[in-house]
Formats: C-alpha cells, structure tokens, sequence
C-alpha cells in the first residue's frame, strides 16, 4: 500500500496528503479539490486501483475501523485481517466480487477492527476511470442491532398473534380496514383481506355497525380502549357470537380484536337452561315435601287420636273388669304409614324385638312382622280399613334373626275424609 498513516500525515505536505494527491491526480488529472472533500467525509472512503492495491484511506475509515494505511497493502490483505474466519471470508469476498462488478448495490459484513471488536459494516462501490473503485463504508452495527431487534419483536408479535383465536385489524380514525391478520386458532375469518379498503360498519349489521363507529370514535378522542361489546351475525345458516375490543394505536390508527364466542355463549345459554331445569325441579321437590310432611303432620295426629282412644277403651274394660291393667298382655305397638312404612315404635315393642325405635324408623314393618298376616294386614287394614285379629300365623324377627310367635292386632287409621293413612300393629307372645 502506498499511502501512510492517516493519523501522522495530517499536514501540510505530509504523506499521507502526498498519497491522497497522487490517487486525485490518477484520476482527474491537475484537480486536486476532491483531496479536501476526502477527508471530511463522514464515512470512510478506499480507493482501489486496477491492480488491487489500496491507494488512500480517509480519516473516516480509521476512525470506524481502526486500521490505517500501512496495516494492509491490497484488498486481499484486507480481508485476511478484517475476516479471519476462513469460510465467512470466502463468503464477504465473492459477494464483493459482485459488489466490484455492479452486480450489487450493497453489501453488509462483520468486521474484525484493529482492536478486536466486531463491528457491522456496510459497502457500496462507485466505479473510477483508469480502472479503479471507490468503497465506501459506513458503520451500521446499531442499525443492524436495531434492525435485529425489531424482526425478534415482530417475530414475537406474530406468534402471540397465531396462539390466539382472534381476528386482527388495523384500522383508520372512520373504520377502513388497513391490515388484517387472523390467529391459527380463528374459526370463522368475518373480515378477509379481500376487504381491505373497507369501513368495518359497512360490513357488519346495521345496529351493529352503529354502536362499533361510537366506539372507535371514542377512542380514537380519548385515546383509550373502549369497552368491550358483543355482537352476533347470521352466516351458514348459524347464528354466530362474536366479542370485539377496540385499542387506539399511534398516527389516529385503531386496533380492533375481534373473537368468536359462539361457543362460550351457547355453554352459558345451556348452563342457563339447565339452572332453570334444576330451579323448577328443586321447586316440585319443596311442593312434594311441603305435602308429605303436611301428611306426615296429619298422620301423627291421627295416630295420637287413634292410641288415646285404645288406650281409654282399655281402661274402660279393666275398671269393667274390677282389675286395671292386669287382664291386657304385655302388648307392642308398631304404627306405619298407608305404604307399611314403620312410623312410631313404642318400648314395649322396642323390648320384644330388640331393636331401638330408630333402627326400626323408615324400613317396611314386614322386615319385622312375617307369616300369613301380611296378606290380612295389606288388603284388609290397609286397602279396606278394617280390622284384623290374627291368632296364628303370625311371627316376629327380632335381631339376632330369632322368631317368636304373636297374636296380632290390625287396626286402620283413618282421616276425616275415610281414606286410610297408615295401620296400628298390636301384638303379643303366644
């Protein structure tokens, strides 16, 4: 290389404006204005003769990259120092090539400065007469970072975008569609980019139309998202629900994400219906017990009536009979309801067949009472309201599985109106 450094040349004179008057001089001869401009250029300047070898480096070059004009005679040194790396300089070398020829405007390479750092340079060629090139360089490496950055935000931005199911649109102050992009997971595309150029109101019903131009006016003012508002559009013979969002952007441009919720709406409206089918049923279930425990209130009262008056006849036949209390047996009484269901246990029965009342409450009274007895007590008692006495056949189960014989007693219990709701078992070993 010819020229010096460009740090110790910069007088009157000196090497290096020596070399810079030389390249002036080989390529417009007796001008050498262009030697001023050279070196206060911002960005840095190579001059390359026919040969390969680098005439003139600018201050610029020196500062960006570090290397002055001795550290590099030709470009083939060149490109051993700023890209040791064998295949990327294979790589930078052959996209220079074509740089050189014009068959590219631009080309973008790490560097390898003199002190080590990496820096992104950019180069562009202008063609010389007598064969030589002008290189141009400029650093770009914050360019470059910025630009780097800005694919990974965009990368990151439109894979958000494809995880959800929404619909986006970009749209003007007044509504027209700018851009669309819609989510992997979107169902149903209701604006396709087809449609670009249109107003969002015009493409959706009237009533619809309407409340969504207020919404992005409204936050196209206040430059606040607007409330969300749900809207449904009847398409493939469906009625289909969608919910949008509007968010101002910069430049009076708005945002609108749009999502189909047809299927949440119809989950909420069966949810619904079956509330309301639970609601109605948990209203016949109140009826059906307020009834049964009017019955049950009726039956009690009745049964009371029923063994006050047992109980004043027998007293009425033992004072008859001089001795109260001495002829009866020890008697059991077990009341049930109209379907044999074991009501009221006394402690009399309670003793004889070792169960305690409340182990007895709710099961059927032919659990305890068996034999031929059954039959008198269910169509007799029960179904003609009369009574029965059963001298034979009849037999109680007490816990332990063990039998005994009884005399039984079949009394009906009857309301005012005749009809029978439930039965008195009197009854007694043999």
């Amino acid at each position: 290389m010819t020229g010096n450094d460009t740090g110790s040349g910069t007088g009157r004179g000196g090497p290096d404006a020596d070399g810079a008057r030389e390249a002036c001089q080989t390529l417009h001869p007796g001008e050498s204005v262009g030697l001023s401009i050279f070196r206060e250029l911002p960005d840095g300047l190579v001059l390359i003769d026919g040969e390969g070898r680098c005439r003139y480096l600018n201050p610029a070059f020196t500062r960006i990259t570090g290397y002055f004009p001795g550290d590099f005679p030709t470009l083939e040194a060149w490109f051993e120092r700023a890209h040791p790396n064998p295949a990327y300089r294979r790589n930078v070398q052959d996209t220079m090539q074509r740089l050189l020829r014009g068959d590219q405007s631009i080309l973008v390479a790490s560097v390898v400065c003199r002190s080590g750092k990496v820096r992104d340079i950019e180069f562009r060629h202008a063609p010389l007469p007598a064969g030589c090139a002008l290189l141009v360089i400029r650093d770009v490496t914050e360019q470059v970072l910025v630009e780097e950055h800005l694919r990974q935000a965009t990368s990151e931005l439109t894979a958000v975008i494809e995880a959800f199911p929404d619909l986006f649109l970009r749209l003007n102050a007044d509504g027209t569609i700018l851009d669309s992009r819609a989510g992997r997971l979107a169902e149903v595309p209701l604006v396709s980019r087809a449609l670009l150029g249109r107003r969002l109101q015009e493409l959706l019903p009237a009533e619809v139309g309407v409340i969504l131009g207020k919404a992005m006016q409204e936050a196209a003012r206040t430059n606040m998202p607007a409330a969300p508002m749900e809207f449904s559009c009847a398409g493939a013979g469906k009625v289909r629900h969608y919910e949008t969002r509007i968010m101002p952007l910069r430049e009076l441009h708005l945002l609108a994400v749009i999502r189909e919720i047809t299927d949440r709406k119809e989950a909420e409206e069966e949810l619904h219906r079956h509330r309301e089918h639970l609601e109605d049923l948990i209203a016949e279930r109140t009826v059906e017990l307020e009834r049964a425990n009017q019955r049950l209130e009726h039956l009690l009262y009745c049964i009371e009536v029923t063994e006050r008056r047992a109980a004043t006849d027998w007293l009425d036949s033992s004072i008859g009979q001089g001795a109260p209390g001495t002829a009866e047996p020890d008697a059991g009484r077990i009341t049930t309801d109209a379907d044999g269901i074991i009501v009221i246990v006394d402690g009399t029965a309670e003793r004889l067949t070792g169960y305690a009342g409340s182990k007895l409450a709710g099961r059927t009274v032919w659990d305890v009472l068996v034999g031929d007895a059954r039959e008198a007590l269910t169509v007799e008692v029960l179904g003609e309201a009369r009574s029965v006495e059963c001298a034979q056949g009849a037999a109680i189960v007490r816990t332990d599985g063990s039998q005994f014989p009884v005399h039984l007693l079949g009394d009906a219990i009857v309301d005012a109106g005749g009809a029978v709701i439930g039965m008195v078992c009197t009854f007694w070993k043999v």
